[in-house]
């Protein structure tokens, strides 16, 4: 189901860190780094990674979060031991509405489901804002659907940081599973008018499962996994138990 990269150097300049199910992505800039999510609480996983990459904790400046999702925002929580003590964090003024909570994540049977997630200080963007960072051109792409305001980035005009939009396989690229989509039809609406768009990236970089070409990234930008069918194998290559990482 799930089948993250091990942490590694992606390209000469982009980096990934595995924790357990997830991938997060350093970016080197002129002074420093700039993240893209900051994996699970209190990650042993995500410290070990830094030290393997040789890459101190300190030296990040600035994380972008795509959403406030734990595997994905745990390690900025206000109630976490800060992976990255001295960045900024930054989040889109639409995801900023579940810490407010207008937002819920969930409703079951009629109980709002909040997402467990508090941050200490951020900076909120708008979707489209050109912004730019520890020297690093960052373009943030609007993409609602897993959460209302899910947000991808495009980096140095050439890396696209999915998140949890799609899902990839041997295959290539699918629409997230329906069931942590917020908005499934949302999700594949935003999905498609991406893929539609004029913007085009080379490398798409996704936060389960790898790195894709901007055509293996949309190749079933209308469906979705049958993750219920009995026997559902999603992906040859997956581990079965992530989480032990």
């Amino acid at each position: 189901m799930w089948n993250p990269r091990p942490t590694q150097t992606v390209f000469g300049d982009v980096f990934c860190l595995r924790d357990k199910d997830v991938n997060c992505f350093l970016i080197q800039g002129q002074n420093g780094y700039l993240a893209i999510d900051s994996g699970y609480q209190n990650s042993q996983n995500t410290s070990a990674g830094l030290k393997m990459l040789g890459i101190a904790p300190e030296q990040v400046t600035d994380v972008f979060l795509t959403h406030l999702d734990i595997d994905h925002a745990g390690g900025v929580c206000a109630e976490s031991q800060p992976i990255y003590p001295n960045a900024e964090i930054h989040i889109s003024a639409q995801e900023e509405t579940y810490l407010t909570g207008a937002y819920s994540r969930k409703t079951i049977a009629g109980h709002r489901c909040k997402l467990p997630i508090a941050l200490p200080r951020y900076k909120v963007f708008a979707p489209g804002e050109a912004l730019r960072v520890n020297g690093i051109s960052i373009l943030p792409v609007a993409v609602p659907g897993h959460t209302l305001g899910h947000t991808a980035f495009l980096a140095k005009g050439i890396y696209l940081f999915f998140g949890d939009c799609i899902i990839a396989n041997e295959e290539g690229g699918w629409l997230f599973y329906d069931f942590w989509n917020q908005d499934p039809a949302l999700n594949r609406e935003s999905v498609q008018k991406l893929r539609d768009s004029k913007l085009h990236a080379k490398y798409v970089l996704t936060s389960h499962s790898g790195c894709l070409s901007w055509e293996e990234a949309f190749r079933y930008a209308d469906k979705s996994p049958h993750w219920r069918k009995k026997g559902f194998v999603f992906c040859r290559e997956a581990e079965k138990n992530p989480y032990r990482a």
